[in-house]
């Protein structure tokens, strides 16, 4: 038994110490990679030497009247398409800060595309500072430029940093409440607007009912059909002149029947053109 854990244990110690050593050693690709990095830092390297000695070189050594005059004179620094963005650049500073007083190449740095950027802070007479950029391709030949505003905060204190950011947040706080300020006004005028909702409704309904007084008038004009309740003289002439010679014994005086559509009908005394039944037992 002994020898058998004895053996167990070696081959532990053994597949744990060829774990350990796998997992020691670089792959391929990795290695690989950081070659790759080890070039690419030294490229960026390479861009901002070249940036510094060459173009914030010769911007700190002559005005650009004196460049634009090379130029025109034919020469060239990299090729006549950079060169001639490189001068309009260079003009657009001295027009706005005058000559050229310093320049420090304070960034440069490897894009997602493989290209290279170096930044070049540019000093004027009024002692105002420019962002010049210089891009290289993949080759580091440079290819293009650009200009734009710079400021420098590196030496800001804590509290005009804080400052600045709760200048912000204040600011962002005022927009949001304005904005909920004016939905709340939006939403509370519905009510107002459900109200003259209210009110035109009506009036559409009064025009509607308008005609019914005047169609109430006509049918109060308009003569009265016989009702259910009227007895037909026509279709019950037998029990009509029982009824008639009833009221013409009861009155004593002669009663004659009108008979609807004869044009021979006379009428003497009483004369009887409907009979109604009556709701009651009660004789009138």
């Amino acid at each position: 038994m002994k020898k058998t854990r004895g053996i167990v244990t070696a081959l532990l110690c053994i597949v744990l110490a060829a774990f350990m050593l796998t997992g020691c050693e670089k792959t391929s690709s990795q290695i690989e990679n950081e070659h790759k990095k080890e070039i690419w830092a030294e490229n960026v390297q390479d861009v901002a030497e070249y940036t510094d000695t060459y173009f914030a070189g010769t911007m700190r050594s002559v005005t650009y009247e004196q460049f634009a005059e090379a130029l025109d004179g034919g020469q060239t620094v990299v090729s006549k398409i950079f060169d001639n963005s490189w001068a309009n650049r260079w003009k657009q500073f001295t027009e706005a800060h005058g000559a050229v007083k310093d320049v420090n190449v304070d960034l440069t740095q490897r894009t997602d595309k493989g290209h290279y950027t170096s930044r070049m802070i540019v000093t004027g007479e009024d002692d105002q500072m420019m962002a010049l950029t210089i891009s290289y391709d993949e080759a580091m030949i440079p290819y293009a430029t650009s200009i734009g505003d710079y400021s420098d905060d590196s030496e800001e204190t804590l509290g005009s940093k804080m400052s600045t950011a709760a200048g912000n947040t204040v600011t962002g706080l005022l927009v949001v409440f304005c904005i909920l300020v004016g939905l709340s006004l939006i939403i509370s005028c519905f009510k107002f607007i459900n109200k003259v909702g209210g009110e035109v409704k009506p009036q559409n309904k009064d025009k509607k009912k308008a005609p019914a007084p005047a169609a109430a008038a006509a049918e109060s004009a308009a003569p009265a059909g016989p009702s259910a309740e009227e007895i037909d003289l026509a279709k019950n002439q037998e029990l009509i002149a029982v009824i008639a010679a009833a009221i013409a014994a009861y009155e004593d005086k002669p009663v004659s029947l009108f008979m609807p559509g004869d044009p021979n009908a006379q009428s003497e005394g009483y004369v009887v053109r409907s009979i109604r039944r009556l709701h009651n037992n009660k004789w009138h």
